[in-house]
């Protein structure tokens, strides 16, 4: 399969895992903290691409430590990348070719948790600006807060203009804790 259908293929289905499974994870109390999530994007990920990935040397890994992340001192929560198992190596990090995407997520409550959730919009920026990192770039926010649907980062930040997707979730205003799930693509 061509990297760009894998990086169109992947963009679609974290849309609809964020908006079907992570909701309805969320919903039926599955998400206490941010490492359940980022375990509930992995499976999901894994029970929908398992075969594509299989079949091209794609892989999901997360805390991931390897270059350009580790000249910055910072780890994205998860990369989804082609890997070459066809190489000599000692380190499967090694074998890391191209990276499609990158994830960074959260989830927090409390308006204070607001301030952690745009700490990862820097690391973001800091990956395609200062890294120089070229794939789809994501940041997956559950927001225990009301809010209205709105996009943590600016609509016309250059950085993230089509290549930032946010896929969020807050409180919708006035009601009994009902959580909205929403996505908001930067074009």
């Amino acid at each position: 399969m061509r990297t760009k259908d894998l990086i169109n293929l992947i963009d679609e289905t974290l849309v609809d895992i964020w908006t079907t499974d992570i909701s309805r994870d969320y919903n039926s109390e599955w998400l206490l903290q941010e490492d359940p999530l980022k375990c509930a994007l992995y499976y999901h990920l894994r029970n929908r691409l398992g075969k594509v990935f299989e079949e091209n040397g794609i892989r999901i890994y997360t805390e991931y430590i390897g270059k350009p992340f580790s000249d910055a001192h910072k780890k994205p929560d998860m990369i989804i990348t082609k890997i070459n198992t066809e190489m000599d190596y000692d380190y499967l990090g090694e074998t890391v070719e191209d990276i499609l995407a990158v994830i960074e997520i959260k989830l927090k409550n409390g308006f204070a948790g607001s301030n952690t959730i745009y700490n990862d919009y820097e690391k973001l920026k800091c990956y395609a600006q200062k890294l120089g990192v070229s794939a789809k770039l994501y940041m997956a926010t559950i927001w225990e807060y009301e809010d209205e649907p709105t996009t943590w980062e600016r609509k016309n930040a250059a950085w993230a203009k089509g290549r930032l997707t946010e896929l969020n979730a807050s409180y919708v205003r006035g009601s009994d804790h009902e959580m909205r799930f929403y996505v908001c693509p930067h074009k």
